[in-house]
């Protein structure tokens, strides 16, 4: 992957994580706040709820015991019978009335042997006992078993009328007392209806549970959207963003490897980094200017330096301002040179010792290598020349032996050449015999040709 990739990569995802998280918690944060408002709403519809539902069963307690007070007065002024009978002029006895005013299915009264002898509906229950009859387990029974035995008012819970009826119904009971004594027992049946109708009442709510949680949720749904399209917006301007600063970033860095990759490929040195900055980048590319130019200079002397020794001239010498590597490859040559020059200036002085006649002269013993091979094989010449100049000598001191020794080899068939050639040697000897020195420049000039009459004379 390339580092402008990279880039990218790395932008896109600083950008857009933090963004995606923060996104992702507030969502989750509101949902769960909207959530909580809404179930508190609800929570407290359905406190408002039970306490109308508790309120009606209130309701329902007075409403019969205050019929059993107004029932007792009745019957103790006029007698039950009467009570039961009497009705307005429009048909309706005060029984059948009151169910229809306070909203109750029917009214039954019971003897407290639990025989219902009344009912406004004259419902199966009627004419049956609800203590021992058919009737017993249901939920009138139950209400009317409870109340005879505990002389105080009774509810049943919604039930089936009867096993073979599936309508569920509830029953309230109490007890009509004249003068202190339970006489009757008044039961009545509750509406299923009207229990539903409290729970299904909205007035003064107006089906607020139903409609905040659908408000919360469209609010839910609405925040979301909004912050998916705000979280793909910016995932696309981020990735804009991305790609223009990786663009800006990685450009300096592609021309510095481009530029790098050309020197190594070409390997020319006067290229240089032209993108200069304050950045790192524009460091980067003024270090490896320098680095560049360094070399450069450091090649350049070099050049010049092999070419003065070229020319014969050992005494140039690298002369620049470097550290490191290139401090060290300026000392080394300069070492070379210096023992170069050396090794040139004492073959010099012993080869013009030698041209003054003076043998006596020696190169140093501080050369090494090649160098030292080469004053070995000088002095090896200088002890040779040495050997000569003292046959010379020798033959000057005593030219009568020599001349008697050529004319024994010119007897034994020496050439007529070499035996004048030898004359005039004898003649060069005896003519410096005095002072033997004189003739070493011309002696010198003709060693190799006496070393060659010597060894024909001598072999």
């Amino acid at each position: 992957m390339s580092l402008k990739n990279k880039l990218i990569l790395l932008i896109f995802s600083i950008g857009i994580l933090p963004a995606l998280i923060i996104g992702l918690v507030s969502i989750q944060n509101t949902s769960a706040a909207l959530e909580k408002q809404s179930f508190e709403q609800i929570q407290t519809l359905r406190s408002i709820k039970a306490k109308q539902t508790t309120q009606h069963f209130i309701d329902t307690q007075n409403n019969i015991e205050t019929l059993a007070d107004n029932l007792s007065l009745l019957i103790e002024k006029q007698g039950l019978e009467t009570a039961i009978v009497e009705v307005d002029p429009y048909g309706q006895s005060l029984f059948s009335r009151y169910i229809a005013r306070h909203n109750y299915d029917d009214l039954f009264l019971l003897d407290l042997e639990g025989y219902c002898f009344y009912s406004v509906t004259q419902q199966d229950d009627c004419q049956t006992n609800l203590i021992s009859g058919k009737y017993k387990d249901s939920g009138l029974g139950e209400v009317v078993q409870k109340t005879i035995a505990h002389s105080r008012y009774h509810m049943s819970d919604l039930a089936p009328l009867s096993p073979k009826k599936g309508a569920s119904a509830a029953f309230i009971a109490a007890p009509v007392a004249v003068q202190g004594e339970v006489v009757v027992i008044l039961a009545m049946q509750v509406s299923a209806a009207s229990i539903g109708h409290i729970i299904a009442e909205r007035s003064g709510l107006a089906g607020m549970g139903e409609a905040d949680e659908a408000e919360t949720l469209a609010a839910i749904a609405v925040l979301q959207t909004t912050m998916l399209t705000i979280a793909g917006i910016g995932a696309v301007l981020v990735a804009l963003l991305a790609i223009i600063f990786a663009d800006i970033i990685a450009k300096p860095m592609h021309i510095l490897t481009n530029l790098i990759g050309k020197v190594a490929h070409t390997g020319d040195l006067s290229i240089r980094y032209q993108h200069l900055s304050n950045d790192e980048t524009g460091q980067a590319g003024s270090a490896l200017n320098m680095l560049l130019e360094r070399q450069q200079q450091t090649i350049s002397q070099i050049n010049s330096l092999m070419g003065a020794v070229a020319l014969g001239d050992f005494a140039a010498r690298i002369q620049m301002t470097s550290n490191g590597d290139f401090k060290h490859l300026e000392q080394t040559i300069n070492q070379s040179m210096s023992a170069l020059e050396q090794a040139v200036q004492e073959v010099t002085r012993v080869a013009w010792a030698m041209s003054d006649g003076d043998l006596t002269q020696a190169m140093s013993n501080d050369l090494e290598g090649d160098l030292y091979n080469l004053a070995l094989a000088l002095k090896c010449i200088s002890i040779s020349v040495e050997g000569i100049v003292d046959d010379v000598r020798s033959i000057a001191k005593h030219p009568e032996q020599f001349g008697e020794t050529v004319g024994v080899v010119g007897e034994a068939g020496v050439s007529a050449k070499q035996a004048a050639k030898l004359h005039d040697l004898m003649k060069f000897f005896n003519t410096n015999a005095e002072d033997p020195s004189k003739a070493k420049p011309k002696l010198m000039s003709q060693s190799e040709e006496i070393k060659r009459l010597i060894a024909d004379l001598n072999g």
